[in-house]
């Protein structure tokens, strides 16, 4: 009898375990949501007897959802692919509503399917040999009423498609069907939805800039924008697709790797062509990058190696992050143009590209997607992409206004040489008809002293709407007679004189502030950006917008 007591002593602990481990888990009410989370019976093989509810999983082995299964899976088999089974009983009430209920499981890797008392109530996604992943699409499944039993014990069965990717993340649950819906249209749109929004964003902004790469070929920040929009669309496919566009799993994650490296390669060329950095190490270097990874990616990976490469790859190709927040840095602090306008939301969509990076590190290292936080279980890229495209856009819209301002400058510039050239034509004519010289009066010392009053007010009101008669009358001479003392005073005419002082104030502000054209132009006193464009290239020999994009060089 004693030996029995010890026995049953040393027995009941881990009856105890077992019983808290299979008990079913209780749903007495719908009113909230019933958390499904935790404890999960887990069985690596494949065998359709597994979704029956009255099969005995006593034996399985137990983990914890939600969670990654793939270092459980690798460590039991050796293997980064395969199929198994999730079971989780459910007790449900006898006093619930006779309804439908919500089941949601969160996001599945790669596909699923999904039973509810022995019943398949959906799936996603294709299992071997024609495998296709939907990773990132949320599970939502109605389980009918004609299933459920009431004040009985019910069986939630998933059988689970891994293939380097294999976990549940996300709410599991079981909840009334408003509160199903509810998750379910938030769900889809932000994780879903979402992703085709940017799609159709940047498939025009992908045509307007190949037009305006064509009309402008030596403006090769148009070819790397197209470049790197092409590759991080191709990465927001592989977040939304249901279809199984590449052929194969492996294929899959190639075309992923080599995109996301390929975007990484084209966004810094991109921004050392916008910002004017003189970087051709740097893009050597990214180059071979790009090259190797393409090599390795194309003849050197397959389900074997496919983990290690893919961490190796991830771990260099997101420091790259690091460097383009640079990029951003140098321009605003060299006060580059466009840095202003483009840094913030560049650092913006940088960020959310390095936090897709360290999501994808945590998939193929194995680790707990919670490692992190729960931020770091779903994609950013596509939602960062939203500020890359508002702040490209702006930069597009600059350039076309500074397009037409060289358009108009241009026109200047022709109606200069015209006018220019009528004059010339005209001294000719004078000095062949041996015109007489001009009679110029003599400048006493009263006049000297008049003219210099009229220098020294200039000098000190130039930026003010200043006239020849007006400055006559201060000094109480003729305006005829002023401009020509003028003249002899200073061997200039009055009005070049002004706009010289007024265009070498322009001059020093366009080198030392990032204030626009336009607004340099009206402050020193002129009275409209052409008259301004035009006189600009009279005393410094090129335009305004030239002459900051030199200076700022030096």
């Amino acid at each position: 009898m004693r030996t029995f007591i010890l026995i049953l002593l040393a027995v009941a602990p881990a009856v105890l375990v077992a019983r808290e481990v299979s008990a079913p888990l209780r749903v007495d009410s719908l009113d909230v949501r019933t958390s499904l989370a935790g404890e999960w019976r887990v069985r690596l093989a494949d065998d359709r007897r597994f979704a029956a509810p009255g099969f005995d999983d006593s034996v399985w082995e137990t983990v914890r959802l939600p969670n990654t299964l793939m270092k459980y899976a690798s460590v039991k088999t050796g293997k980064t692919s395969g199929i198994l089974w999730l079971r989780k009983a459910v007790y449900i009430g006898p006093n619930l509503p006779r309804k439908d209920i919500g089941l949601i499981l969160g996001r599945i890797a790669n596909a699923d399917e999904t039973y509810f008392n022995g019943e398949k109530i959906g799936g996603m996604g294709e299992f071997p040999p024609h495998e296709h992943s939907m990773w990132n699409h949320p599970r939502h499944y109605t389980v009918p009423v004609s299933l459920i039993r009431y004040g009985g014990v019910n069986v939630i069965a998933v059988r689970l498609s891994y293939f380097n990717y294999g976990e549940i993340v996300g709410s599991l649950a079981l909840t009334n069907l408003d509160d199903w819906k509810l998750s379910k249209t938030l769900s889809e749109f932000f994780l879903i939805i979402l992703a085709y929004v940017i799609i159709a964003m940047g498939v025009p902004l992908f045509m307007i800039f190949f037009f305006f790469y064509i009309g402008r070929r030596e403006s090769q920040e148009y070819l790397f924008y197209i470049l790197q929009l092409l590759a991080g669309l191709f990465i927001i496919v592989d977040l939304c697709t249901p279809f199984d566009i590449y052929g194969g799993i492996v294929n899959r994650f190639k075309f992923l790797g080599i995109s996301w490296v390929a975007l990484n390669t084209f966004h810094p060329i991109f921004l050392h062509r916008i910002y004017d950095l003189q970087r051709n190490k740097t893009e050597v270097l990214l180059w071979t990058h790009l090259a190797v990874v393409f090599v390795f990616g194309v003849f050197f990976t397959n389900e074997e190696t496919l983990q290690s490469n893919g961490l190796l790859m991830i771990l260099v190709t997101t420091q790259i992050g690091l460097y383009n927040m640079s990029c951003h840095i140098s321009a605003l602090m060299k006060k580059r143009p466009y840095a202003k306008v483009f840094s913030f939301f560049g650092i913006v969509t940088i960020i959310g590209a390095m936090h897709d990076g360290y999501v994808y590190l945590i998939k193929f290292a194995f680790a707990d997607p919670d490692t992190l936080g729960p931020l770091f279980q779903v994609m950013a890229f596509y939602a960062g992409t939203f500020p890359f495209y508002l702040g490209t856009s702006l930069v597009l819209v600059i350039r076309i206004f500074r397009m037409m301002d060289e358009v108009e400058d241009l026109n200047t510039s022709m109606e200069t040489f015209i006018i220019e050239n009528a004059l010339l034509q005209e001294q000719l004519k004078e000095s062949n008809g041996n015109r007489k010289k001009a009679q110029y009066p003599v400048i006493t010392d009263r006049a000297e002293e008049k003219i210099q009053q009229v220098v020294e007010y200039i000098n000190k009101n130039y930026t003010c709407d200043l006239s020849r008669e007006g400055l006559a009358a201060t000094v109480n001479v003729h305006p005829d007679n002023l401009g020509k003392l003028f003249k002899m005073h200073t061997s200039k005419k009055m009005g070049d004189y002004i706009n010289e002082l007024r265009v070498k104030d322009a001059a020093r502000r366009l080198a030392q502030t990032d204030e626009s054209i336009i607004d340099i132009a009206f402050s020193v006193g002129f009275d409209s950006l052409r008259t301004f464009n035009r006189v600009f290239p009279k005393f410094m020999k090129v335009t305004p917008e030239k002459y900051r994009k030199i200076i700022r060089k030096v």
